[in-house]
């Protein structure tokens, strides 16, 4: 029988991932399913998970970050392909076939993302094309709220584009992500990534190696994305959005490291 893992980072309990598991759980498949949930805070584990779900809870005592609770997670599945899925992203009944269908089809596809939806319905700018210095500019400084709709940030966000078909693209938030164990190999992570730029940077490795990175618009998830860097100047995610910033742009000498 096929196997997924899924690999789901939770923090402090967060109240979505008892919604998230259970619309894991009614997905539309014949595929085996084999989670790990890490609980990256000491906080009482209080989710109850859907019956018949092969699920393994992994608590921790101190916050190890997500790209490397992702990899701890990692070593406990031996599984040809990861599902990395956020605990506030609820997968649509149909969505984890089709990202299957289209990693079986092409072989050269090290990884694939869904559309994702606002609990509207609206569509999600989260296929993303790289960072050059005129995208920091306008998605980190002041430029982004007053000219919100600035070519530089739509070719950025990708809002030129109709999200209807299938296609490849140069990254995607991480939020959900069908990854081929393949194209990973040891870690999917670099680790010196405690949070944010991880998904940029992975997507970045897997095309130097050859591998597609793929947006599947006939697979579909809801996602109540809370933008945690972007709500407060200097808040907890601005700064380690900062920080993984930084580090991007030293592991790679320079944004010229992504084209």
């Amino acid at each position: 029988m096929n196997e997924i893992g899924v690999i789901i980072v939770d923090y402090r309990s967060d109240p979505l991932l008892e919604r998230s598991l259970k619309a894991l759980s009614s997905c539309d498949t014949d595929i085996k399913l084999k989670v790990v949930v890490v609980e990256n805070s000491p906080a009482t584990l209080s989710q109850k998970a859907p019956e018949n779900m092969d699920i393994q809870f992994l608590r921790q005592e101190v916050n190890l970050g997500f790209g490397r609770a992702v990899n701890l997670a990692q070593q406990k599945l031996q599984t040809p392909y990861f599902l990395l899925l956020n605990p506030d992203v609820q997968l649509l009944p149909n969505t984890l076939s089709a990202l299957y269908g289209l990693m079986e089809k092409e072989k050269k596809v090290g990884l694939v993302v869904p559309k994702l939806l606002n609990q509207d319905g609206r569509i999600q700018f989260s296929a993303r094309r790289f960072y050059d210095l005129s995208t920091i500019l306008f998605r980190r400084t002041l430029l982004g709220n007053i000219f919100p709709n600035h070519p530089v940030l739509r070719r950025h966000l990708m809002a030129d584009w109709d999200h209807a078909t299938i296609r490849e693209i140069d990254w995607a938030l991480g939020a959900c992500m069908l990854i081929r164990a393949e194209a990973v190999e040891r870690e999917i992570f670099d680790p010196r990534f405690f949070l944010y730029f991880e998904d940029v940077d992975l997507c970045l490795r897997l095309k130097k190696k050859g591998w597609k990175v793929m947006y599947h618009p006939g697979a579909c998830a809801i996602h109540e994305h809370r933008q945690e860097s972007r709500k407060r100047l200097f808040s907890r995610g601005y700064y380690e959005h900062f920080v993984s910033w930084m580090k991007f742009i030293i592991k790679y000498r320079g944004l010229s490291g992504v084209r």
